[in-house]
């Protein structure tokens, strides 16, 4: 009986560790799509723009303002609005990793 005990155990930890996986797995993707549609959006408004300034920027911009806003019924005015300084603070940080 001990012997079932310790499979059953071994298969709920296996089941647990692949779902953690699979949930950091999912995120990352999400979150990398995120920045891609970003940049793109952000090189169509800004053509004189490096892609992997707008990349780090984006990617900056969405670590620090996404869980933020992540729930939040703010229009993207008053976001903008609201979150200049930390939107400058990310391009200058991006054009200086870059350049």
């Amino acid at each position: 009986m001990r012997k079932y005990k310790n499979i059953g155990l071994v298969i709920v930890i296996l089941v647990i560790g692949f779902n953690v996986y699979d949930y950091f797995k999912v995120t990352s993707n999400l979150q990398e799509g995120n920045v891609k549609k970003c940049s793109e959006k952000f090189r169509l408004t800004n053509p004189d723009i490096n892609k992997k300034v707008a990349d780090e920027y984006c990617a900056c911009v969405i670590k620090s303002l996404g869980d933020k806003y992540r729930d939040a019924t703010v229009g993207a005015e008053k976001i903008l609005k609201n979150e200049k300084l930390r939107m400058q603070y990310c391009f200058d940080k991006a054009n200086k990793k870059v350049n």
